[in-house]
């Protein structure tokens, strides 16, 4: 795969919300109005993206209630998803969230409040305070994969997968990525990590998902998360 950068909109509000989602219309019924009382308690300018699958379930018109701007995106890919937002966001800061209900949306508030102490916030499950009410299984997968990245790296991060973060956006625009699946979470953490940027984590509670099924499958991107290891691990010894 070749390197991509990010093509950043102008600043024009404080904070985009960016909801990738694939038939999780259910979910969003729940999600989006629970989001915008959030934001509208804290008092100033947003917007809430949400980047569909292309899927079939109505989203487009749950977004359209909420007054959520409703993004199809055919390409496949969490990542890819994730990058349009990215690109169509007007906000100074971008807060990433999935649609699965596993994020609650008060802690959108405890993320924008952390904004000036990092250039990236991470919702933590792995911090002291932080919990992960998961199946047995994909909490050991997601443990392991975190300690295999800050152990071989180096790096003190407990919770490099989280998808519950708040970035400042001028950030996003100067690295280059190469994933469009759930890889790219790590990978715009580590480039960005490497590039200098600061990362604070802050802890919260990862409920089981709401309606439907998850689409994360950490094993089948086993050859994937190798190969960005390596490319990070490489570029560190030649600096």
């Amino acid at each position: 795969m070749s390197a991509m950068y990010i093509q950043l909109q102008e600043n024009t509000i404080d904070l985009s919300v960016v909801i990738p989602t694939l038939n999780e219309a259910d979910n969003l019924k729940v999600l989006l109005p629970a989001i915008k009382e959030s934001l509208e308690s804290i008092g100033m300018q947003w917007e809430i993206l949400v980047v569909d699958g292309d899927s079939e379930d109505g989203a487009d018109v749950v977004c359209s209630q909420v007054g959520a701007r409703y993004i199809c995106e055919a390409r496949k890919g969490y990542g890819t998803a994730i990058l349009r937002g990215v690109s169509e966001a007007k906000g100074a800061y971008i807060l990433t969230m999935d649609a699965d209900l596993s994020h609650p949306a008060h802690i959108v508030k405890d993320l924008w409040a952390a904004r000036t102490q990092a250039d990236i916030t991470i919702a933590s499950r792995y911090v002291e305070g932080g919990k992960a009410n998961q199946p047995w299984l994909r909490l050991q997968l997601s443990r392991i994969l975190n300690a295999f990245f800050g152990i071989g790296l180096s790096i003190d991060i407990r919770d490099m997968s989280s998808g519950f973060r708040l970035y400042r956006k001028e950030i996003l625009g100067k690295i280059d990525l190469e994933f469009t699946n759930f890889v790219v979470l790590i990978e715009i953490l580590l480039s960005a990590f490497a590039d200098g940027c600061t990362v604070r984590e802050i802890p919260f509670h990862y409920h089981p998902r709401g309606a439907g099924a998850s689409k994360a499958r950490v094993y089948q991107f086993g050859k994937d998360y190798l190969r960005l290891f390596n490319r990070i691990r490489k570029k560190r010894k030649s600096q």
